[in-house]
């Protein structure tokens, strides 16, 4: 009679670890306290976006700031930008401006991309999502890899290029 009962509770209790051990997994990674919070996209981007034929997860490769649209290392700070999509991506987007902010640490330079200025509308933008990633190496959504800058608020990457990746919410 002893063996059941010994055994029902072995059974009961390796439940209850398998329980506890799943509701762990469930627990995301504490956000390092230098990346930019969350965010939602701009409104109304989703459906602009899907109009340009873009979609979450597609890469547009591109000079991240027009200013500095020269081969060799870039100094970024904390601003607006400008970026250029190059013409080697798969996705085109002839004449197209993709403006933004970057947000600068001593070792990453994130990018979050909020509109998209056409040629045919002017001045006018209409709404986009995207984020800055580096092709090169880093492949975690986690920007470019900077290093610091003699100059204070600023950082510096080896070179001014980088992959905007479509996104349907802000990591």
């Amino acid at each position: 009679m002893r063996g059941p009962v010994y055994m029902a509770a072995w059974v009961v209790l390796g439940l209850l670890a398998g329980c506890r051990h799943t509701q762990g997994e469930g627990v995301k990674a504490e956000r390092p306290k230098w990346m930019p919070p969350e965010g939602d996209c701009p409104r109304g981007a989703l459906l602009q976006m899907e109009r340009l034929g873009l979609k979450p997860g597609d890469k547009v490769p591109v000079i991240v700031d027009a200013i500095q649209d020269h081969p060799g290392p870039a100094r970024y700070n904390y601003s607006f930008v400008i970026a250029l999509p190059r013409e080697d991506g798969e996705k085109k987007l002839p004449g197209a401006r993709i403006g933004g902010r970057l947000y600068v640490t001593k070792h990453r330079v994130f990018g979050r991309y909020d509109r998209i200025f056409l040629p045919e509308s002017g001045a006018m933008s209409v709404p986009f999502c995207g984020v800055l990633l580096d092709a090169r190496w880093d492949r975690d959504g986690e920007g470019l890899i900077a290093y610091p800058s003699p100059m204070k608020g600023f950082s510096v990457v080896q070179d001014n290029t980088g992959i905007i990746q479509v996104v349907d919410r802000y990591p």
